[in-house]
C-alpha cells in the first residue's frame, strides 16, 4: 500500500511552502496527488436586523478573506510545479473553520499534512487547535511538520510503543513509510494512562509483526519514571530518527489538556515530523 491521496493544510504560517513541498516530494515517491485546503474560517454572515452596514461590513470581510485564498492557491500551485511538476495538485477554498474544514475533507485522504502547533502554552487550553481536531475526527492518520522541514527523510524511524490501540492504528498507517525505512527502532515508552502494558503487546511482539511484512526493527528502552512525552523526545534525539510514529490519544480530554498529556507534547514540541493516528 502507498498513500495516492495527500490533504496538505494551507495557511499564513511560515513554514506553509516548506510543508507543501514536502508533501509534493512524497506524491513523487508513491505516485499520489495532492490537494491543498485553505480555510478561512467561519462564515461570515451579519446578525439579524444588525443593518446595512453591518451587511457591507461582512461582504468586505468575505471578499478580503477570498482574496487571500486565492493567493494561498496561487502560492500552493507555485510551490508545487517548483518542487514536482509532475505531480497531479489542486487547491479548495473553504468557507468553514479550519479543524472542521480539514477533519473533513481529509476522509477522502490517505494522509494529512499539517503544521505542527507551537510550543506549548503556559496555560492550558480547553479548546483542541486544529491538529488535535482533525486527529481525533478525520479518522486519517496526520503528519505533523515543524517548521523549516522541506523533506520527509526516512532514514531511521522511531515508532513509540505502550501497546494500545491508538499505536497500533499508526503503525498500520504508516506502513509505506516503514517499508522506507533504512532503520525502525521500537521505542518501549510508558502507557500513555500511566499503566502497565499488556503483555501480548511487548515491544518485541511488534518487532516480530513488522518482520512479517518485511520490516526490521529493534527495540530501544527507556527509562520509567518521568512524563512519557519527554522521555520520547528525548529518545528521539537521542536515536537520531527522521519521522516519529505514535498513537494519538484523545480520552480523558480534559485531564491531557491540565497535565500537558503525552499526545500534545509531541504535536507540540518535536524537532521532527510526526506521523499520528487515533
Amino acid at each position: 500500500m502507498e498513500y495516492k491521496t495527500l490533504l496538505v493544510e494551507l495557511g499564513p504560517d511560515t513554514g506553509c511552502a516548506d510543508r507543501v513541498r514536502l508533501a509534493a516530494g512524497l506524491a513523487r515517491h508513491s505516485g499520489a496527488s495532492v490537494t491543498g485546503v485553505t480555510a478561512t474560517g467561519m462564515r461570515l454572515e451579519p446578525l439579524r436586523g444588525a443593518g446595512d452596514d453591518a451587511g457591507r461590513y461582512a461582504e468586505l470581510a468575505r471578499r478580503q478573506l477570498l482574496a487571500q485564498g486565492a493567493a494561498a492557491s496561487a502560492e500552493f500551485h507555485r510551490v508545487m510545479q517548483e518542487a514536482a511538476p509532475e505531480v497531479s495538485c489542486t487547491h479548495r477554498l473553504i468557507e468553514e473553520d479550519p479543524g472542521w474544514a480539514l477533519a473533513r475533507e481529509g476522509r477522502l485522504a490517505d494522509l494529512i499534512v499539517l503544521a505542527r502547533l507551537p510550543g506549548l502554552e503556559s496555560l492550558p487550553v480547553l479548546v483542541a487547535q486544529t491538529p488535535e481536531y482533525v486527529m481525533l475526527e478525520a479518522g486519517r492518520p496526520v503528519l505533523l511538520v515543524p517548521p523549516g522541514v522541506r523533506s520527509l527523510a526516512c532514514g531511521h524511524v522511531a515508532v513509540a510503543w505502550d501497546g494500545g490501540r491508538e499505536a497500533a492504528r499508526a503503525v498500520a498507517d504508516a506502513m509505506p513509510l516503514l517499508r522506507r525505512a533504512a532503520r525502525v527502532s521500537v521505542i518501549s515508552a510508558p502507557a500513555a494512562d500511566g499503566g502497565t502494558p499488556q503483555p501480548q503487546a511487548a515491544p518485541a511482539a511488534l518487532c516480530e509483526h513488522l518482520a512479517s511484512h518485511g520490516i526490521a526493527a529493534a527495540v530501544h528502552a527507556v527509562p520509567g519514571g518521568q512524563r512519557p512525552g519527554p522521555l520520547l523526545l528525548a529518545a528521539v534525539r537521542e536515536l537520531q530518527a527522521d519521522l516519529l510514529v505514535a498513537g494519538g490519544y484523545g480520552h480523558a480530554r480534559l485531564r491531557e489538556l491540565v497535565t500537558g498529556g503525552t499526545t500534545r507534547t509531541l504535536m507540540r514540541q518535536s524537532d521532527i515530523p510526526v506521523l499520528m493516528s487515533h
